[in-house]
């Protein structure tokens, strides 16, 4: 019991700070499966990159009985919150969750109908690594599969990203967290390369085109965070 509450806290905490900082975080969602729903119709198999925390399936899943979830993440912690979700929504089999990386995923004779990735590339630190991720879902995806990708980008030296960063702080503050604690995060996340590798958004959809999708198209932009919708070749 006292570890079913320490978990439910830590996913109030985790949800609460994604909404700040991303505020139409729900409707990033909607839009997805908005976009999946026209693409696949009813029955899909999707693979989730950073399943952890389990977001995608308490988006997702309620609504469209007959997808089924394959998720990989590398934090132990984090897939704890998302069999958890599972558990509550009462969808346990048809999801599989996977500790580690796409790598790790176990041979199958067919490939996933879509993917996404949301919120997980700007944490990779080397370009090659990042293409290698890409080009890896890409290789699991049936021709013409739908992947949604969103990620942090920009130029930091760049001017327009400055400004970005000044609205994005300004859901932290409206939200009451202290001026200090802002900048705080801003100096030793956003602004820090060793913690966060942000790249321009040119680079991200040069590296989709590199990995082998098609009809890249962003079509989402909140703060810092920017989304595109392709396909597989």
């Amino acid at each position: 019991m006292t570890e079913d509450l320490t978990l439910d806290a830590k996913m109030a905490t985790y949800e609460k700070n994604t909404r700040i900082s991303i505020p139409s975080y729900d409707s990033l969602f909607a839009m997805i499966q908005s976009y999946y729903r026209v693409q696949l119709g009813e029955n899909a198999s999707l693979l989730v990159i950073g399943a952890g925390g389990g977001n995608e399936l308490s988006a997702w899943a309620p609504s469209n009985p007959k997808w089924t979830f394959t998720g990989v993440d590398p934090s132990k912690e984090m897939l704890k919150m998302a069999k958890h979700k599972a558990v509550e929504l009462g969808i346990e089999n048809r999801v599989s969750l996977i500790q580690g990386k796409i790598d790790d995923l176990p041979r199958q004779n067919s490939k996933f109908d879509a993917a996404s990735c949301i919120l997980v590339l700007h944490f990779i630190d080397d370009v090659q690594e990042k293409l290698k991720l890409l080009g890896s879902i890409k290789d699991n995806l049936k021709s013409g599969a739908p992947f949604v990708l969103v990620s942090a980008y920009g130029d930091r030296d760049d001017a327009e990203f400055q400004d970005r960063l000044n609205v994005w702080k300004s859901f932290f503050l409206d939200a009451v967290w202290e001026s200090s604690k802002v900048d705080e995060m801003v100096n030793g996340s956003i602004m820090n390369p060793m913690k966060i590798s942000i790249i321009p958004e040119n680079q991200i959809e040069r590296l989709l085109a590199e990995s082998g999708f098609t009809n890249i198209t962003k079509f989402y932009s909140t703060g810092l965070f920017g989304g595109w919708i392709c396909h597989g070749d």
